[in-house]
């Protein structure tokens, strides 16, 4: 992966996620695909895996989020 990728990716977890909560689902993220590699020697196939568990974790929290703020309206 890029890093540009990553960083865009990084702006767009911790805008919705906050800074701490954001950049911990990354490193989260990254380590359980491939713990002990940096992120731009991914393999394309670790690369795509490690997307999508990042766009799995983000849909689940923005999910969640759109769940609390329904429940504060009724």
């Amino acid at each position: 992966m890029k890093i540009e990728e990553w960083n865009k990716i990084e702006e767009v977890m911790t805008e919705l996620m906050g800074w701490d909560r954001g950049i911990g689902v990354m490193c989260d993220e990254h380590r359980s695909v491939a713990a002990k590699k940096p992120v731009y020697d991914l393999t394309e196939r670790e690369d795509k895996k490690l997307k999508y568990r990042l766009r799995k974790r983000y849909i689940q929290y923005q999910n969640r989020t759109i769940q609390d703020i329904e429940e504060k309206d009724n």
